[in-house]
């Protein structure tokens, strides 16, 4: 019987073996092939960095995307000191004082409007601040007008 349990015991130890080795032979296998597509992965992206971006990450333009980057720069400046001038002209003929620049008109319509922001906001704070005492006042009285005086 010993000698039976010793056969067996080999035999276990042999399909052990066995299916250790095709266990290594297939994570083997599947690590190859992972190395495979991270490398072939970061082949790509070497290159595409290379080819696409500049050492700061942002994007290369070439000589097209500064041509359509500069063609932009100049409609954007065009049109913008096209209004400017509009509203400059506005400013002058219809809010500016006599003897006023534009640029003073301006500053003084910019301070106007933040002096009408801030006493709108202080009048809305203020009818805040009056409606909790209406409303804390009618939670009192409600709270005493069950009580027997």
């Amino acid at each position: 019987m010993a000698k039976f349990a010793d056969h067996m015991d080999h035999i276990a130890e042999g399909v052990t073996g066995g299916y250790q080795k095709i266990e290594d032979g297939v994570v083997g296998g599947y690590k190859k092939i992972e190395d495979g597509v991270v490398g072939g992965y970061k082949k790509v992206e070497e290159k595409f960095t290379g080819a696409f971006l500049n050492e700061d990450g942002s994007l290369k333009t070439g000589k097209v995307g500064e041509a359509v980057t500069g063609g932009y720069k100049k409609m954007e400046d065009a049109v913008v000191g096209g209004f400017n001038k509009v509203a400059d002209s506005f400013v002058d003929a219809f809010v500016a004082r006599e003897g006023e620049s534009v640029a003073d008109a301006k500053a003084r319509l910019t301070a106007e409007q933040q002096a009408r922001k801030a006493a709108a906001k202080a009048d809305l704070d203020q009818r805040a601040a009056d409606q909790k005492a209406r409303i804390d006042a009618s939670l009192e009285a409600s709270k005493n007008a069950g009580k027997r005086r």
